[in-house]
């Protein structure tokens, strides 16, 4: 760039009010300092960018070629100060969370229309992905934020606890009264077993479980959707491994059962994930403390 930007500002200004003291006034400037400032872009441009006369200034051809672009240089530059200052008062912004279908809609999507109805100009782009999808996409920059469930190795992630969970095997009494087992271990070996699908971050959680306490599983089905698996316990066609948090209601009314293990799968946590180091934007750092403050909306 031949001249700093300031420079370029006066030669907007003064050509946009077709007048040195008009354009001294607005800016808050004397007049010899616009007229230095205009004489030291035109000596570094190497061209005439105005014609002076009794009435104030024209621009030349040069200048008018200069002026058309300047403009829209300095209406980009309004804007995206406008723009700053909108997300600055949380009245604007943009982010994007990484989170899977499961943890969204049972831990996530309660939060977003309060949100969205207090920053209604906040956009969120949701993008759908397993724990470690999106733990790649963090680390490259590709999204804000992730909402992830524990464990994962965190040595280059920030994660902030937001819910504990349990692991839990359930069914509907009917179907495992049709077993006739007694005691967990009976039960999980004589039943229909459905569970997640081995690269799913949940179920090698409970392939750890099930490798410390010695207890061996043949599985009839696996699919990578969770809420799938406890549709497939409602109808009763056997035993699934879900997250208790989701079935909360369903085992208070009796609809579905906890199959009791001893000793019970350790609980762990869900929560927001950041790159570590990485500062966020203002939208997504409001978000991520919406979800840290504000208590949970009824679903």
């Amino acid at each position: 760039m031949a001249a700093n930007l300031e420079l370029y500002r006066i030669f907007h200004t003064v050509a946009t009010q077709k007048n040195i003291s008009k354009a001294a006034n607005a800016l808050y400037v004397g007049q010899p300092a616009i007229s230095r400032a205009i004489r030291k872009l035109e000596d570094e441009l190497g061209v005439v960018l105005f014609l002076r006369n009794s009435r104030g200034v024209t621009l030349t051809e040069e200048g008018q070629i200069l002026y058309r672009h300047v403009s829209g240089a300095m209406s980009e530059i309004q804007t995206g100060e406008t723009v700053l200052e909108r997300l600055k008062s949380f009245q604007a912004g943009e982010f994007s969370l990484g989170v899977s279908t499961t943890l969204f809609m049972h831990f996530v999507l309660p939060y977003v229309k309060p949100f969205m109805k207090r920053y209604p100009d906040f956009r969120l782009k949701i993008v759908d992905n397993d724990t470690y999808s999106t733990l790649r996409l963090i680390e490259s920059d590709s999204i804000d934020l992730g909402f992830v469930s524990r464990p994962f190795n965190d040595k280059d992630y920030d994660f902030t606890p937001l819910v504990e969970i349990r692991d839990v095997f359930i069914a509907k009494r009917d179907y495992l009264d049709s077993l006739n087992a007694s005691g967990s271990k009976e039960i999980l070996s004589r039943a229909t077993l459905f569970l997640l699908e081995p690269g799913n971050i949940t179920r090698q959680y409970l392939d750890r479980y099930l490798q410390a306490t010695g207890l061996r599983l043949e599985t009839e089905l696996e699919t990578s959707n969770m809420d799938f698996l406890i549709e497939m316990a409602k109808l009763g066609l056997g035993v699934t491994h879900v997250i208790r948090n989701l079935v909360a209601d369903e085992l208070t009314s009796g609809s579905l059962v906890e199959i009791p293990l001893s000793p019970p799968i350790p609980s762990r946590e869900v929560g927001l994930v950041t790159k570590r180091g990485k500062p966020l934007s203002l939208a997504a750092d409001r978000f991520a403390e919406f979800l840290r403050t504000v208590p949970p909306p009824d679903q």
